[in-house]
């Protein structure tokens, strides 16, 4: 039997622990430990031996073996260095376990994942054994680590192995001694409501300090002093000890518009140590603010896909928008503006955006337009327009650089400007 003459060349080089005697057969049936496949490997040469086989096999792979025909009891074990592991699982193992306990202790967590990357010692032993019988049924020692970590996480802690979309991954760098966590991300999804104008979507670090605060930016590290991320992420932050938040929006208003309907976003908590949290509680403490209003928030596991799912998506949006002329308006003219209706925009780069995106032509519709006269020379302007078209620009006329638009059709300069988003559509 090829499997049987492995364990006795395997044996043959000297001493070898039951594991690494077992992982010769790692990939040969299911249901039981490398260690148990090892001790049934041994027992097998044992009986070769005792009946008689001329085998030059070290007396310590027996010890505490009881032979029938030949006076051999086996070595003693303590003095017994396997020559594959260098008898890593009884020396190193339980103190590695005790550094993973931990680090991992810090963070809640329903699935794990467990990493090794060997020392330069293990892989060349391992490749001796390789060498020695092949790698047919041998399973890598990576392999055997990782389990008997994993398995030992989840006795102390609990979780399960998902090898997919873990919560924690364990890394142990045996080369150089390291253990490190990486953390996978807490995604809340939830829809909000910007009540007031001048503040932006996401946190805006000043362009000179990035963040550690200089004479331009008064020593804050920002431009503006809050966010509707840093609303959102206040009490969030606090209740799962996460390092820092990151947001991802289906598209953004302007810096100074409103937007009253609601917008869907996923909020990324980064490195959280906490993930039972109670969002009820929290969705209250962030509506407690007059700027900003959160509803449906909710914990997803499939985070980066519902980013994807929200970025990518072309809504329609209507707009009310309050626009103060140069001059009086023309009431003869405002009847001109149905022609917008159902009409492709030619529309370039906003001048006001240039400098932070490619200078470009885009093809956007306005789906419906209507109008109401507020004052001689104040108009508003509600406005159904497909995803992407700047609307500011379509009123102003942007310099030329979009046609038609509301300036030019009316002759009439706007002087001011107030932007509300006030629908979303869906898809």
């Amino acid at each position: 039997m090829k499997i049987v003459k492995n364990a006795i060349k395997v044996m043959e080089k000297g001493y070898v622990c039951d594991r690494c005697l077992g992982r010769i057969a790692g990939q040969l049936l299911s249901g039981m430990t490398n260690k148990e496949r090892g001790k049934i490997l041994r027992f097998v040469v044992a009986m070769l031996l005792d009946s008689g086989e001329n085998l030059k096999i070290e007396s310590s792979n027996f010890e505490g073996i009881k032979f029938r025909n030949k006076h051999n009891e086996g070595g003693e074990k303590k003095d017994s260095v396997c020559w594959v592991c260098n008898n890593f699982f009884i020396k190193e193992l339980p103190r590695l376990l005790k550094r993973v306990f931990k680090k991992v202790s810090k963070y809640e967590f329903k699935t794990y994942l467990v990493g090794t990357i060997l020392s330069d010692d293990l892989a060349k032993r391992q490749e001796k054994l390789f060498e020695l019988v092949g790698a047919e049924w041998v399973e890598n020692i990576k392999n055997e680590i990782n389990r008997e970590v994993g398995k030992s996480i989840e006795k102390k802690f609990g979780g399960k192995l998902d090898r997919k979309n873990p919560d924690i991954t364990v890394i142990m760098n045996l080369k150089t001694g390291g253990i490190r966590l990486q953390v996978k991300s807490l995604y809340i999804y939830g829809e909000y409501q910007k009540l007031v104008r001048g503040i932006p979507q996401a946190t805006w670090y000043c362009p000179y300090c990035h963040g550690k605060g200089c004479p331009y930016c008064h020593g804050t590290g920002l431009l503006y002093p809050t966010s509707i991320q840093m609303i959102i992420e206040k009490p969030l932050l606090k209740a799962t000890k996460a390092k820092k938040s990151k947001i991802h929006a289906a598209g953004r208003e302007d810096i100074d518009a409103r937007c009253l309907a609601w917008r869907p976003f996923v909020l990324e908590l980064v490195k959280p140590k906490k993930r039972k949290v109670d969002l009820k509680k929290i969705q209250e403490k962030i509506n407690k603010s007059k700027k900003v209003k959160v509803r449906k928030l909710k914990i997803i596991r499939n985070g980066k896909e519902m980013i994807k799912k929200i970025k990518s998506a072309k809504n329609d949006k209507t707009y009310r928008v309050i626009v103060e002329f140069e001059k009086p308006l023309d009431k003869e003219k405002l009847k001109n503006l149905k022609a917008l209706k159902n009409s492709l925009i030619m529309q370039r780069t906003p001048l006001r955006v240039i400098h932070r995106r490619s200078d470009r032509l885009r093809k956007r519709k306005v789906k419906n337009i209507s109008w109401k006269i507020i004052s001689k020379n104040k108009l508003e302007l509600k406005i159904r327009a497909e995803a992407g078209l700047y609307i500011k620009e379509l009123i102003t006329g942007d310099e030329g650089r979009t046609e038609p638009n509301v300036a030019e059709i009316l002759e009439n300069k706007p002087k001011k400007i107030l932007l509300d988003v006030i629908k979303i559509w869906k898809g």
